[in-house]
């Protein structure tokens, strides 16, 4: 089944995650969600940056898409730093921290390849409404975008 071709006005996804092969995947399926518009940021210290903006001009996003690992590097000596909230940049958990104090009310998804972990555990007790397993398929995915704009 196709994502059908139903216009938003005003929706606004933001991905934050340092992959950019996960952005260029994700927009692929999601900009066939006629209407709506993908904000991309590669860290979470950008994401919380863009999303700071956007609330300024009155134009928060309805969704946020936020990867667990934002450490930029695949060597896991890093990633544990990360893991443990001490690496140089922001993990998810502490980028939604952010985003939960600027916006009690935003609404994110987490999609990670730590899916099932404590770390993920973390997000789920901050409040973020879903957590999904890298590699959900990106249409599956993109479809159950459109179906919490059509809400």
């Amino acid at each position: 089944m196709l994502l059908q071709k139903v216009r938003y006005v005003n929706k606004k996804v933001l991905i934050i995650d340092d992959e950019p092969d996960i952005h260029t995947l994700l927009n692929h399926y999601l900009e066939k969600i006629e209407g709506i518009e993908i904000i991309n940021a590669y860290s979470g210290e950008e994401g919380i940056e863009i999303y700071k903006k956007l609330m300024e001009k009155g134009e928060k996003p309805s969704l946020v898409i936020l990867d667990l690992n934002l450490s930029a590097s695949d060597d896991i000596a890093t990633i544990d730093l990360h893991r443990m909230g001490m690496g140089e940049r922001m993990d998810g958990v502490r980028t939604a921290r952010e985003l939960l104090k600027m916006d009690g009310n935003a609404t994110i998804w987490g999609y990670t390849a730590w899916f099932g972990t404590e770390w993920a555990e973390k997000l789920r007790e901050l409040g973020v409404e879903k957590i999904l397993e890298k590699p959900t398929p990106f249409i599956d995915f993109a479809k159950m975008v459109e179906g919490f704009l059509k809400e």
